[in-house]
């Protein structure tokens, strides 16, 4: 009888091991939702000044000569709405921000026809290599 108790104590063990190693495999999905999430807010929220700036969108192009993705380092562009745009994604006093984008570098192409390509880069402390999401859209009118 102690025997079956002692068996039934580690089999519940390794259920309850089994359970927390879901939970933690649930918290980093939903982190990355999260970050993905914010990224393609942000991937938008640049779209839609472009497309108020129709006339103007290749003063929006970032780092066009860059062809690596994400490497690090810093970014600068001379357009307002890009630097404030960035200033977004950057600032870590602002919740929305994506965690370590101010060390790599973001991109903006712009093609001859207009059609865009958003690059956004983030890496949580506890992530091993950058995560990124990536837009494209072609802006007329």
């Amino acid at each position: 009888m102690l025997i079956e108790a002692l068996v039934a104590i580690a089999i519940f063990s390794f259920a309850i091991l089994g359970i927390v190693g879901l939970q933690a495999t649930a918290i980093r999905a939903v982190r990355d939702a999260d970050y993905r999430a914010k990224a393609s807010l942000f991937a938008d929220q640049l779209v839609g000044r472009m497309w108020a700036d129709r006339f103007n969108v290749p003063t929006y192009a970032l780092n066009a000569g860059v062809t690596q993705t994400c490497p690090a380092g810093g970014n600068q562009s001379g357009n307002p709405a890009i630097a404030e745009w960035l200033e977004g994604i950057t600032d870590l006093d602002n919740p929305g921000a994506l965690p370590g984008a101010a060390g790599l570098q973001q991109k903006v192409l712009v093609s001859a026809d207009n059609t865009v390509t958003l690059t956004l880069c983030w890496q949580a402390p506890q992530d091993e290599s950058p995560h990124n999401f990536t837009l494209t859209t072609q802006i007329r009118g």
